[in-house]
């Protein structure tokens, strides 16, 4: 049973998202919101779920976890949590001179492979998505050598969430994202995480070096500019943003960059469709920013707006 008050959809699992759920404190140099409900595999997994995927998720947590955050899971299978002490905490801070930083105030185990259970063995895709280091790179080779689709997040493995930053310059940083490269499928990296891992490389560039260290494909987010996708032997794809149908001063770009991943996954069929899937998650992503809020169900979009605007956009 779930520790999430046997909160379960019975429908076999096709996406699995291994990472930790957060509690998060925000600090502005004014004022402290929080605790909020954050990370990549919470965005993605309540993401995915409201597009009518069948998702599962293996995380660690615990019994601190407020109830308005637990019922946004509602709609996940959450058969896959892991019990603990207490849930992932971090604080984002954000300084006057505009940098922001993260701190993490308790972390969790590591999870292994051992963690995922059989009947999410039998899902075709899995989403690697860690905060801060906490998925064992273990867990993209057996996954990988099961013949699964591994979508692996650099975010939390160097990059923007991560707490250490360890650059391809060094030893660690470049075993680390070449094993990756290795045992993915598609390897996701946004503009900010290439400034901790891969300084120094435009983007297509540091798409060309993950093919050439072994990812089968590759997505990389651009912000407003958009995004860039690449399949092994094949030249690099831009993808344009969809422009918000709001003002300007409106936009909240909280956890667009996850919205974008999980509506490309949702929508993928095989590397063969990843640039139509990108547009996909790009739609998905556009409604994310148009609403205030953070990881809240109601805030992210049904497959049926999601189509609607994808319609509008080929019509003009």
């Amino acid at each position: 049973m779930s520790i999430l008050g046997g909160i379960v959809v019975n429908t076999k699992v096709s996406i699995v998202v291994i990472g930790n759920v957060v509690r998060e404190m925000i600090f502005f140099p004014d004022k402290m919101i929080g605790p909020v409900l954050g990370s990549p595999c919470a965005y993605s997994s309540i993401t995915m779920s409201k597009l009518g995927r069948s998702v599962g998720v293996v995380s660690y947590l615990g019994n601190d976890l407020e109830k308005d955050m637990i019922e946004q899971f509602r709609n996940v299978d959450t058969t896959g949590f892991l019990t603990y002490k207490y849930t992932m905490e971090n604080n984002l801070i954000y300084h006057k001179d505009g940098r922001k930083s993260l701190e993490y105030a308790r972390v969790t185990p590591v999870i292994e492979f051992e963690d995922i259970s059989n009947e999410y063995l039998e899902a075709d895709i899995f989403y690697i998505c860690p905060m801060d280091y906490e998925v064992s790179i273990e867990v993209c080779e057996k996954l990988h050598d099961m013949g699964k689709m591994v979508i692996t997040d650099l975010g939390g493995f160097g990059g923007t969430t991560s707490f250490n930053h360890f650059t391809i310059d060094t030893r660690r940083g470049q075993n680390l994202v070449n094993n990756i490269c290795k045992f993915s499928s598609i390897v996701k990296a946004s503009e900010e995480d290439m400034k901790y891992i891969i300084p120094h490389m435009r983007p297509d560039e540091v798409s060309n070096y993950f093919i050439e260290k072994g990812a089968k494909a590759t997505l990389i987010t651009l912000g407003e500019k958009g995004a860039l996708c690449q399949v092994a032997g094949q030249s690099v794809k831009y993808i344009d943003i969809f422009q918000p149908e709001c003002e300007e001063s409106e936009l909240n770009l909280v956890g667009a960059g996850d919205a974008f991943v999980a509506g490309m996954i949702a929508c993928i069929d095989g590397l063969e469709n990843i640039e139509e899937a990108a547009v996909y998650g790009s739609a998905v992503a556009s409604f994310i920013i148009e609403k205030a809020g953070g990881c809240q169900e109601d805030r992210m979009p049904t497959s049926f707006t999601v189509a609607h605007r994808l319609k509008k956009q080929r019509e003009h």
